[in-house]
């Protein structure tokens, strides 16, 4: 609503809309029975038929329990053998005499040879928050997927806008605009309680904007706007304490005190092998659940516009300030994942063992058992196995500037020729955080480290080189300020006879850089955050179990963020991280060019031919971080010489230096080619995605679009189209927006020729068809047909409006990725074509199966004689290029189609009215595949396993205006 305050000088206007919404979401996970939550795991054997002799050993020896304490005489790292089952697989009942070697430490089991000692309390009391199963036991084969259960998701919108305008005189006028908006949603909560995996909690959305704006005409030709424009957003997601306020892993689960020094109390996410998560976690909190977020933007703006003879001239020139406050911790409760080896007979499952009393065994074991246990993956040292970290995040407060100005004249050279000269400039300075919580990497700085002194008594230091460096307040950069983003822009437009108009133009423009005010995502906060690794296996030797779910940082808790303390040093055994100023200088750009004509034909029908072309350069080349690599020199070396190099251990000189478990850095030995890396004292030196990649683009577009009049309006647009480039993603922390398979950026194969990177983008489809009508069918009253139709029967068949989308794309090209690579050491792998790849067009589902007519996994077969795509040899590369174009993946097919109805209601209320919706997406109800499985030796290669969009919804809808 609006209307004047000030009759003549002052007007408002008033909205006000509020959304409601619900949404059905379900949930399918792998639960304990009764009897697990009890310490009882004999189904494991029962279920499937199989029985416990006397002595309580599973007549399958793999589904049997085997005590983690138990360990052969003979065993070693990698090589751990079990020797004392668990009898029934009855944890409560089974007393467990530990192990000697652990005697002394904070290791050694409980209560020796007390009944149920291996039962860990705090596994204990997060299993009995599992909900029970809703499958009657037994009833799907194993106990994977044995529970489900639906909800809804909620989410309620508010929002307001107020605009007031006044007019100081005929020449000044000012206009104020405020707008706010919350928001509030809250995901289903499938296990009903404190411990859910599903949910993270309540989130609320707050924003705010304020605009002003000032205009004064000092003479027709000549006038000034002046604007100002304030953005807020906050958004508080509280994580599942928001719904639980007194939630306390310490006082609820019996954890340390030291589990709660990340700031954020939490349950741990607990993920277990085995057993279907409900939603990524098997219980316990999600992770990355919790965000604190506020940004805020200032952006002034000033401009000038001067009409001088023939110039049109604009003028102008802005700032923006932009601000984050952000923390996102991943995982304030610590994550810890399960699997069998805590309860197997041999460390790895799977493997192939003869027991002399009970035959042949895969390694048996159960994840959920190893849970109630406590005791995480142990089948290999931190970091690899993957168990998860405990996480003190970081806060940060980051703020950059931005400066731009411009200058455009368009010409009027003549009544059918004009001509539109500018050029802008603009300068971003580099962001700054608040309490300059920020490093970046220097390839040549130099440092010395000191050895321990119990491991090397009156050794010297070591002088290394290339490490960490940190802000300060007289430093508080961590990239270089660009100052070389120049942009001309020039464009022209001339009539020709017959309403004919020729149209051209060219122009540069930088994008964004990475540089600018940021969350926790970019690179450049070493110190600040850190994350402690779980080491479940003694000394981390995967031999004899460590830390416990209930203690699972005996003695010290986790690290603390050391901030800028160490200096150089910070990170000295791991990998170092931040931006290279020298390497991420250049900001991307883009040359963009076109030329079209355009015709105006009868019946308010207008057509389009447009060539475009745009030329990328500096792009960012996602994926391309690392820094820490063996020298181009290694190209030359044979297949002998490669393989010593992988795979021999040589003597680690930075022994008794680097001493941190963690790091693979602090033992006896390194793999030899680790000593020939540039930094050697790191596993990675790794910057921000560096903007060395180029593209380029061609497209002939072509429009066809009718005004509505007749009762018809519709757009034909066809659109034929080649993207190229060396990259395409900008960074492998968003991979998940595009630019490689499966979530992943797609990773460098040989960094030393990166022309061999350059191919068709992979999000390049080639031709699209779209045809959108509005079609107001001339049937009823006022219509053509029955222009005089009774009311009644006009309510019925009057007034139809039919409205569609059609679109027809070509597929994106294929990408054909290793599961299994033996790359060059520091370098990358793809797969080998030995021919042209052909699509299966013998039947559809042959298709669906295997998408490939002449490649395929494992041995030759009638369908699948031989494989043009096929595994390179050990350090080589693959000649299979980025992506391939010969064939695509599947195409789009899509028609969504909708009817409208108007009921008039103006005897109520002037424009009253109702509206009748009927929308159909994908009417036709056509299947658009995804792509097929393209990761070669995956197992499923060359299957399509899901569709790229729904099948046929229809909804109905009914709305009214007054």
């Amino acid at each position: 609503m609006g209307g004047p305050i000030w009759k003549k000088k002052t007007f408002f206007f008033f909205d006000y809309e509020g959304r409601r919404a619900r949404s059905f979401t379900s949930a399918t996970a792998g639960v304990p029975t009764d009897a697990m939550k009890k310490g009882d795991f004999g189904e494991l054997c029962t279920l499937d038929g199989n029985t416990f002799n006397a002595s309580g050993m599973c007549s399958d020896p793999s589904q049997q329990l085997w005590d983690p304490y138990s360990v052969s005489n003979s065993s070693s790292q990698g090589n751990t053998t079990r020797t004392q089952i668990i009898p029934f697989n009855n944890l409560s009942t089974y007393a467990s005499p530990g192990n000697p070697a652990l005697n002394g430490t904070p290791y050694q089991v409980s209560n020796p040879r007390t009944a149920g000692n291996l039962i860990d309390p705090v596994a204990s009391k997060l299993m009995q928050m599992f909900p029970s199963p809703t499958q009657p036991i037994g009833s799907t084969g194993d106990l994977s997927s044995d529970w489900f259960a639906a909800g809804t998701n909620k989410d309620s919108q508010n929002q307001f806008d107020i605009k007031i305008d006044h007019r100081f005189s005929e020449t000044k006028l000012l206009s104020g605009k405020y707008a706010e908006r919350r928001d509030n949603f809250h995901s289903f909560n499938c296990f009903n309680g404190p411990a859910d995996p599903c949910t993270g909690g309540p989130v609320q959305e707050h924003d705010h904007l304020l605009a002003l704006n000032y205009a004064q005409t000092f003479r027709p030709t000549l006038t000034l706007t002046l604007s100002y424009g304030f953005t807020r957003g906050a958004v508080d997601q509280t994580g599942i304490r928001g719904d639980f306020p007194k939630l306390d892993p310490v006082a609820d689960l019996g954890l340390p005190a030291y589990m709660e020094v990340s700031g954020f109390p939490q349950y741990p996410a607990i993920r277990i092998s085995g057993y279907n998560g409900a939603a990524g976690n098997n219980i316990g909190t999600q992770t990355f659940s919790i965000i604190k977020e506020g940004q805020e933007t200032h952006n002034l703006l000033g401009g000038l516009n001067w009409i001088k003879g023939k110039h049109d001239l604009k003028f102008g020139g802005e700032m923006r300030v932009h601000r984050i406050n952000f923390t996102q911790p991943g995982w304030p409760g610590g994550q810890f994942r399960f699997d069998k080896t805590g309860t197997s007979q041999l460390l790895t499952p799977g493997a192939q063992f003869v027991d002399p009393a009970n035959g042949p065994s895969d390694g048996s074991g159960d994840g959920m058992a190893s849970f109630l246990i406590g005791i995480g993956r142990m089948s290999s040292p931190q970091p690899a196995a993957f168990n998860g970290p405990y996480e003190v995040p970081n806060n940060v407060a980051t703020q950059n500037f931005q400066f731009g100005g411009f200058v455009q004249d368009n010409l009027k050279v003549g009544p059918k020729f004009t001509l539109n000269l500018g050029l802008r400039y603009e300068v971003s300075l580099p962001r700054t955080e608040r309490f300059n919580r920020m490093n970046w990497l220097d390839p040549n700085i130099s440092y010395t480290l000191a050895a321990d002194s119990a491991v090397l008594p009156g050794a010297p230091p070591l002088t290394l080189k290339g490490g960490e460096v940190f802000a300060s307040p007289k430093n508080r950069y961590n990239y270089d300020t660009f100052y070389g983003a120049i942009q001309p822009r020039f464009g022209f437009a001339y009539t020709l006879p017959h309403t004919l108009v020729v149209r051209g133009g060219y122009g540069i423009y930088f994008q964004q850089p990475r540089s600018g005010a940021a969350g926790t995502g970019p690179w450049g906060y070493q110190g600040f955050d850190q994350q402690t690794q779980w080491i479940p296996s003694f000394n981390n030797l995967t031999v004899l179990p460590g830390a416990r779910l209930s203690n699972p940082f005996p003695g010290t808790g986790p690290k603390l963020p050391p901030g800028n303390s160490l200096g150089s040093l910070n990170d000295v055994g791991f990998s170092a991280v931040g931006p290279i100023p020298s390497v991420s200088h250049n900001v991307p750009y883009e040359q963009a060019w076109s030329f079209g004509l355009q015709k105006e034909l009868p019946w308010k029908i207008v057509a389009e031919a447009n060539y475009v072309g745009k030329k990328g350069t500096h792009l960012y080349l996602g994926g391309f971080r690392e820094n820490n690599l063996l020298p181009a020199s290694v190209l030359q070396l044979d297949n002998a010489q490669l393989t010593d190099l992988a795979n021999t251990p040589a003597t680690n000189p930075l022994l008794g230096y680097i001493t941190d478990p963690l790091s693979p850095l602090s033992g006896a030995t390194v793999p030899k080619y680790q000593l020939m890396l540039p930094y050697p004292q790191f596993t990675g030196f790794q910057g921000d995605s560096p903007p060395i990649a180029n593209s380029i683009y061609h497209a002939a577009q072509f429009r066809v679009e009718k005004s509505f009049s007749g009762g018809l309006q519709f757009l034909v647009t066809y659109s034929l189209s080649k993207s190229i480039d060396g990259a395409s993603a900008t960074d492998d922390s968003i991979s998940w927006l595009g630019g490689g398979l499966n979530g992943n950026t797609l990773a460098v194969q040989n960094p030393y020729d990166l022309r061999a990177e350059r191919a068709v983008s992979t999000f390049d489809i080639p031709q699209v068809l779209q045809f959108s009508y509005v079609y107001s069918l001339p049937v009823g009253r006022g219509k053509r047909f029955g222009s005089n139709m009774d009311a009644i029967l006009n309510g019925v068949i009057g007034g139809w409006q039919l409205n569609g989308i059609w679109r027809f794309a070509k597929g994106r090209p294929i990408i054909l990725v290793l599961d299994s690579t033996n790359p060059i050491p520091t370098f990358g792998q793809r797969p080998s074509l030995t021919g042209l790849l052909q699509v299966n067009n013998s039947s559809k589902a042959s298709m669906v199966a295997n998408y490939f007519a002449n490649a395929c996994e494992g041995a030759p077969s009638s369908s699948c004689p031989s494989s043009v795509v096929v595994q390179p040899d050990a350090f080589t590369f693959g000649n299979a290029p980025r992506t391939i174009t010969n064939i695509r993946q599947p195409g789009n097919k899509n028609v969504n189609m909708s009817l409208f109805k108007q009921f008039p209601m103006s005897r109520f209320r002037e424009g009253m009215h109702m509206e009748f919706r009927f929308e159909a997406f994908n009417v036709f109800n056509h299947p658009n595949f995804a792509g097929p499985d393209t990761d070669f030796g995956g197992g499923s290669f060359g299957q399509i396993t899901f569709l790229a969009s729904p099948m046929r919804e229809v909804q109905l809808g009914l709305k009214l205006y007054f």
